[in-house]
């Protein structure tokens, strides 16, 4: 119970609610009559168009007023007929209406109530046909006369020129006394309307243009008659006034001097070309030779002639019958190179019955003024279809294609006066785009990248396909992208190491999508190639400074002498004013040098010099020995190695090494070592020191430390 209460109340709740929201709802109801369709109900002084309405009793007592609204009348002279309008409420309902007239005075029989001196009060009645429901309007007085309408005119002829029409019409034998005309261009909808008599004429109208047009009249008392039927009509040429918008693209052909000039132009409007554009002309000459001009004459919208590297003077024309437009003029430079890009993503599929293309800008490029897209039927290229779209569209659809037909399809981007190249695909209405994606494989696969690359070949499909899209999918979810003719490789990055990835093209169709081919790939856990390509540097570069450090160390080792100076040694052996106490002192050398530097160069002289203030050790730390010769030490104390080679000590006891080489001593006596080293050396059978230079007075060779005249004169001994 307490269900079907909740229904009931739910139902009376919607229903209410409908009934707020009721709106009323009128028709249109029309109801002409003659004389001869009018019914006398005797003494009553009415006039019915049914015996059914003779009313009882005065109808006004059953009005419903408010069910008649906007009610005209009008009466026609010739048909003697009277014709009602009206707008009744709840027009659903299907009602038939009748008139009931009521005769005011005179002598208005109801055959002859309805003629131009008639008057009478009128009556509408509507009755519905389910439930014969009777509802009545008000009484309305009606005199003729103020409602006869002119009859319909009939229009005779028009006369057009390029901006004006006339019109002549007739209206049967009723006088008019005013009449006018209505017209608008066709495919718009708004109306202008201009009066006259007895001749119409509708001025500034646009050249080669189609309108409709009807005319009205009416009487000096009257209403206005109906309209005529309409009328079409269509304005002659005139040339055109504006100029052509030309824009251009110069390419060069090889190395040759000759350049391509592609010349491109958009159609005039119909306001501005003023007919049908018959042929175009183009002129062209170098701005300094003008007696080279040249002219080509073309139907269509392009023209590829080939000039020079040099200036131009370019000037494009369209003709119509009635002649020509205003030149459109540009001074183009040949020799210049222009860096415009094309568009790019270009792809066609089928939209019911026409082709549906779109294209992508290029992202760097600046952006486009407007897109010309040309198609022809590949089998038969001419004529060629243009159509222009401004430069925020980036998708246009292709009227007119055939379903047998293959199509050449090409857009050409417009940056103002210049125009980029085209891009260029073949389509058809039942496969869509001819290319097909093969060969999909992998190109390189790292621990973080992974790309594929594929090819577009020229084929026909078995199904129409909207676009393809490329995607990769892993555990951390897929990613995709659109792929067109354009692109023929990509990379995915910040992939994962060590994971495994499923990459496949999925074709777009209107029924479904399907997968055209697929790769699984793994990841590496380490990229060894990079890792190669860091390792066989670093590796180059020790081995490089390892020969580099061993290479130096033996030149350092065989041709390096330690300067002497710079130790206590050195300073010792350099100074020449020390005296001695006549005792012979070594100085063994061993372990200065090196025991694989065979041979080395000490030179030991005699000098008078005062003692620097920057020596380390006095002189009472000095060994006599090494004093100054005129020291205190006596010269009995001083070696007779160090005494003077002529002072007291005889010849005899100052040791062979420190003679003259050409003094008193026989050349026998002489150390070999201070022999002549190209000659004396050779004789003593040393070849190893043959290479050495002469030295100097008081100078020998030390060999592993010792002194080399000292070891052959051991040797000797």
């Amino acid at each position: 119970m307490c269900g079907g209460r909740s229904v009931c109340v739910l139902m009376c709740v919607f229903c209410f609610c409908c009934a707020l929201k009721r709106k009323h709802v009128f028709s249109i109801h029309e109801l002409t009559v003659t004389g001869k369709d009018l019914r006398d109900c005797g003494k009553q002084k009415v006039c019915v168009t049914s015996s059914a309405d003779c009313p009882a009793s005065a109808p006004e007592s059953v009005l419903s007023a408010e069910s008649f609204v906007n009610t005209s009348c009008h009466f026609l002279i010739q048909e003697e007929s009277l014709t009602c309008r009206w707008a009744q409420l709840d027009g659903r309902a299907e009602t038939s209406s009748s008139f009931i007239f009521t005769r005011t005075g005179g002598i208005n029989r109801c055959p002859s109530i309805l003629h131009f001196f008639s008057r009478f009060n009128l009556t509408i009645k509507s009755t519905s046909v389910i439930g014969q429901k009777e509802r009545f309007s008000d009484v309305y007085p009606v005199v003729i006369e103020d409602i006869v309408q002119a009859p319909r005119p009939v229009i005779t002829s028009v006369n057009v020129t390029h901006s004006s029409v006339s019109v002549t019409w007739t209206s049967g034998n009723i006088a008019v006394s005013k009449c006018r005309i209505r017209y608008k261009r066709l495919n718009t909808e708004s109306w202008r309307q201009t009066s006259g008599f007895p001749l119409l004429v509708v001025e500034g109208l646009q050249a080669f243009s189609e309108y409709r047009l009807s005319v009205s009249c009416i009487h000096d008392r009257g209403r206005w008659s109906d309209w005529s039927e309409e009328t079409r009509v269509k304005t002659s040429e005139s040339r055109p006034v504006a100029a052509l918008s030309l824009s251009y693209r110069v390419a060069s052909e090889g190395n040759s001097g000759f350049r391509q000039l592609l010349l491109l132009w958009k159609a005039l409007d119909v306001t501005d070309a003023r007919g049908l554009i018959r042929r175009y002309e183009v002129s062209y000459y170098p701005t300094n030779q003008p007696f080279l001009k040249k002219t080509v004459l073309t139907a269509e919208l392009k023209a590829v002639v080939v000039v020079r590297a040099e200036e131009y003077e370019v000037s494009v024309w369209a003709y119509n019958s009635a002649g020509r437009s205003p030149d459109r003029s540009l001074r183009i430079d040949a020799s210049l190179p222009h860096d415009v890009r094309s568009v790019k993503a270009l792809w066609v599929y089928s939209d019911g019955s026409s082709l549906r293309i779109r294209w992508d800008r290029d992202s760097i490029a600046v952006n486009a003024s407007e897109f010309a897209i040309e198609w022809s039927a590949a089998a038969n290229p001419d004529p060629k279809h243009w159509q222009r779209v401004d430069g925020s569209t980036l998708t246009t659809r292709l009227p007119g294609i055939k379903a047998d037909e293959t199509y050449n399809i090409s857009v050409f981007p417009i940056y103002g006066s210049l125009c980029g190249p085209p891009t260029s695909i073949s389509a058809s209405l039942q496969h869509g785009a001819l290319l097909d994606l093969v060969r999909f494989g992998l190109v390189n696969v790292t621990r973080s990248s992974l790309a594929v690359e594929w090819m577009w070949t020229e084929a026909k499909p078995r199904v129409n396909v909207l676009q393809y899209r490329l995607v990769l999918e892993g555990a951390d979810g897929a990613q995709s992208l659109t792929v067109f003719p354009d692109k023929q490789q990509h990379t995915f990055h910040q992939l994962h190491p060590n994971a495994r990835y499923s990459v496949y093209i999925q074709a777009e169709t209107a029924t479904g999508n399907f997968s055209k081919a697929s790769l699984d790939v793994n990841t590496p856990l380490i990229d060894y190639d990079e890792m190669m390509r860091f390792a066989v540097p670093v590796l180059l570069l020790l081995l490089v400074f390892g020969i580099f450090s061993v290479s130096s160390m033996t030149l350092c080792r065989k041709h390096v002498i330690s300067n002497p100076r710079y130790s206590l040694i050195g300073r010792w052996l350099l100074d020449p004013h020390l005296q001695g106490n006549g005792q012979v002192c070594v100085l063994k050398l061993e372990s200065v040098f090196p025991l694989e530097q065979q041979k080395s160069f000490i030179r030991v002289e005699r000098r008078v010099s005062l003692r620097s203030e920057h020596e380390d050790a006095p002189p009472s730390e000095i060994s006599p020995a090494l004093r100054k010769p005129h020291g205190d030490a006596p010269p009995s104390e001083i070696s007779p190695a160090l005494r003077k080679p002529h002072g007291d000590a005889p010849p005899s006891e100052i040791s062979p090494a420190l003679r003259k080489p050409h003094g008193d001593a026989p050349p026998s006596e002489i150390s070999p070592a201070l022999r002549k080293p190209h000659a004396d050396a050779r004789a003593a059978g040393r070849p190893e020191d043959a290479h050495l230079p002469s030295l100097a007075e008081h100078s020998d060779y030390v060999q592993t430390g010792q002194i080399v005249s000292q070891l052959y004169e051991k040797s000797s001994d």
